[in-house]
């Protein structure tokens, strides 16, 4: 099987796990391309969580996609963020790019199909809680 078509069976797994456990309805989510998924939080920001199978991670990611002010304001709020996330997140501004993120890898190997039950029940109690976290600044610029 190659590695698209895994991404591909992983992310429907993850999909119809998530549906029969009611932890997202489908209007909160899209597939992007077979690399990963998109869940919305609002317009300015969204979680983009993937899988690297080179690095052998998994990766949720506060996107923001033009909007600097939010950085600032989730980064002036760091301790309390990560306080609430439950660990440490990696920054990155991206100075020279409009957009910037929020991050957190774990290791995964998409290749190891008997770890993709833990790597999902990891995403849905991780997902909800990136959500509440961020959401409620969504107002504050």
């Amino acid at each position: 099987m190659s590695l698209k078509d895994l991404q591909q069976k992983y992310w429907n797994t993850f999909i119809k796990v998530a549906l029969i456990k009611r932890k997202l309805s489908s209007d909160e989510y899209r597939l992007v391309k077979t690399a990963g998924i998109d869940v919305a939080i609002c317009k300015d920001y969204h979680l983009y969580i993937s899988t690297d199978s080179r690095k052998k991670a998994l990766t949720i990611k506060v996107y923001i996609d033009s909007n600097k002010e939010y950085y600032k304001l989730f980064e002036s709020k760091k301790l309390e963020i990560e306080d609430q996330i439950g660990s440490k997140l990696e920054w990155r501004n991206l100075e020279d790019n409009k957009s910037s993120m929020i991050m957190k890898s774990v290791e995964f190997d998409i290749y190891n199909e008997e770890s993709w039950g833990d790597s999902i029940d990891y995403l849905l109690s991780e997902i909800p809680k990136y959500i509440e976290v961020f959401k409620k600044y969504e107002y504050s610029i």
